[in-house]
């Protein structure tokens, strides 16, 4: 039985005035709570706070966490970036000025050396995202408990 069939029941069926109020308040209560476990399910995870619990650490520590991952992470980006573009640059002028097969060497490192560095954009940009959506969910969070 639905809601409105239990509301109309009730009233068709409950002749006194203090029981029928007692009954609806319940049948409200009831449709509160379970509203409130549907919003909590429909919540996003937390997962700097997630991560928090799970190492036994404070929230504190798991944002310094995050930024000595983020700045490892731009660190080698930089490096083997800047790296791979050297030897690219290094591939086309051997390319074009030497006719010996060194510009193979200059293709094989540029393209050893881009994989970190692909990984490392991988990593900034995954982390960057994952912030992103941990600021949303407290500013959310934030603005429900003003209202």
């Amino acid at each position: 039985m639905d809601d409105k069939e239990l509301i109309k029941r009730i009233m068709e069926e409950v002749k006194d005035e203090k029981l029928r109020e007692e009954l609806l308040a319940l049948v409200v209560e009831k449709n509160k709570k379970k509203g409130d476990t549907e919003q909590e399910e429909e919540k996003p995870i937390d997962y700097v706070a997630k991560q928090a619990v799970l190492l036994g650490a404070t929230e504190g520590a798991a944002k310094a966490g995050w930024w000595i991952v983020f700045l490892f992470a731009s660190i080698f980006l930089i490096a083997f970036g800047s790296a791979a573009f050297f030897y690219f640059l290094g591939f086309l002028y051997t390319l074009f000025t030497k006719s010996d097969e060194e510009w193979l060497y200059y293709l094989f490192m540029t393209i050893f050396l881009s994989i970190p560095a692909l990984l490392a954009a991988f990593g900034v940009f995954a982390l960057r995202s994952g912030k992103r959506e941990y600021e949303k969910l407290k500013r959310k969070e934030e603005n429900q408990g003003q209202s």
